[in-house]
């Protein structure tokens, strides 16, 4: 069963610091420890992906990966044995890094960040996914159909022009659109959940275009746990 996509995160400021200390300093590690394993897409991404990292972004990865656990405590999704989970991860980057119109961010051992394009998905202020879109979302659903001990959550965030509200229900409506297509094509939904945080988790700033591009985002993280 599905979970809503309408609650909306509230956590005060010492929290975000935190867990973006704590994740930049987990990632930056976890990034020099698997060097050698670095797919080319990798190699290129390496520096902005960091920077991603910080502060609301690193929030937002922190609130998907525990929806990802939630998902993954119940019995729909089975653990990776043993200590697997990492090479379980490495061949679902490897294929997903080769997919147009996603940048994939290795987080974390057990977890993948797939960055959406944004015009490749949706056109400015719409919830309708783009013709161009499916192709790549094809693509996407057959990878995690292939590796099906992983959770994955569909979260959509905005730039901040117009009202919060407005906001937070677009990317509401943009996540759920992405899960019921990946649902759509075979994906198991007890696997997904979708979540929007509206204009709350910027990765650039929202004062130029291009920033506001790079906040008008869907972003897919995928999580597997070890047995």
């Amino acid at each position: 069963m599905t979970r809503s996509s309408t609650r909306r995160p509230l956590f005060a400021s010492t929290l975000a610091a935190f867990t973006a200390l704590t994740l930049l300093a987990g990632c930056a590690s976890w990034r020099a420890e698997r060097q050698p394993r670095q797919t080319e897409r990798d190699r290129t991404v390496t520096g902005a992906a960091v920077g991603a990292a910080v502060g609301a972004a690193a929030t937002a990865v922190i609130l998907g990966k525990r929806e990802a656990d939630e998902i993954l405590a119940g019995a729909a999704v089975g653990a990776v044995v043993g200590g697997g989970v990492g090479v379980y991860m490495d061949r679902q980057e490897e294929r997903l890094a080769r997919i147009p119109g996603t940048t994939v961010e290795r987080v974390s051992p057990d977890t993948i960040l797939i960055h959406f394009d944004s015009d490749v998905l949706f056109d400015v202020d719409s919830a309708g996914l783009s013709g161009g879109s499916r192709s790549t979302l094809d693509q996407v659903a057959s990878v995690i159909m292939e590796y099906p001990k992983t959770a994955a959550v569909v979260q959509g965030h905005t730039d901040s022009t117009g009202s919060e509200t407005h906001n937070q229900q677009l990317s509401e409506r943009r996540a759920q659109a992405v899960h019921n297509y990946l649902v759509g094509r075979g994906v198991d939904a007890s696997r997904m959940t979708a979540l929007g945080y509206g204009e709350s988790y910027p990765v650039a700033s929202n004062d130029t275009e291009y920033g506001k591009q790079q906040n008008r985002r869907v972003d897919l993280l995928l999580k597997a746990k070890a047995r």
